[in-house]
């Protein structure tokens, strides 16, 4: 087995296991209890109602995933929320551009996802959510 892929296979283990972490449990549990906003996880005011709920910032926001791998390069694909691929696609040569587009998709929310986003890098492939405001989202060929 050569180094790469036992790294990956590494790396797949270590995601999995901070995806069923005892903290990213206690989180999920908060979200549904209406407490934390579903996408930046900041407080959400009272009155709190069961169900997941969006902060006044993430509400005008539109959720977009982008999804990334390395082939000649590094290949970016977007999908809206209900999974329906936008026409843009981009190629970057190095994957320092990636974490450009994620930052400014406020796709770095916390911790978790810059962690997750540099494994994903590591590996080779991944994935992240982005925030966009009306006018990233149109340059991405998306309608309104």
């Amino acid at each position: 087995m050569n180094e790469k892929a036992l790294q990956f296979i590494v790396n797949k283990n270590d995601r999995s296991a901070r995806a069923g972490s005892f903290a990213q449990r206690i989180v999920g549990r908060i979200v549904c209890a209406g407490e934390i906003c579903s996408s930046c996880r900041s407080p959400l005011p009272p009155p709190h109602t069961p169900g997941p709920k969006r902060c006044a910032f993430c509400a005008e926001k539109r959720l977009v995933r982008m999804t990334f791998r390395e082939c000649y390069g590094w290949r970016c694909r977007f999908w809206t929320e209900d999974w329906k691929k936008l026409p843009a696609e981009l190629i970057f040569t190095d994957s320092a551009k990636v974490r450009e587009v994620a930052r400014r998709g406020n796709g770095l929310i916390d911790k978790w996802d810059r962690d997750g986003l540099e494994l994903d890098l590591e590996i080779g492939r991944g994935g992240v959510w982005l925030r966009l405001n009306d006018e990233q989202y149109l340059a991405l060929g998306g309608v309104l």
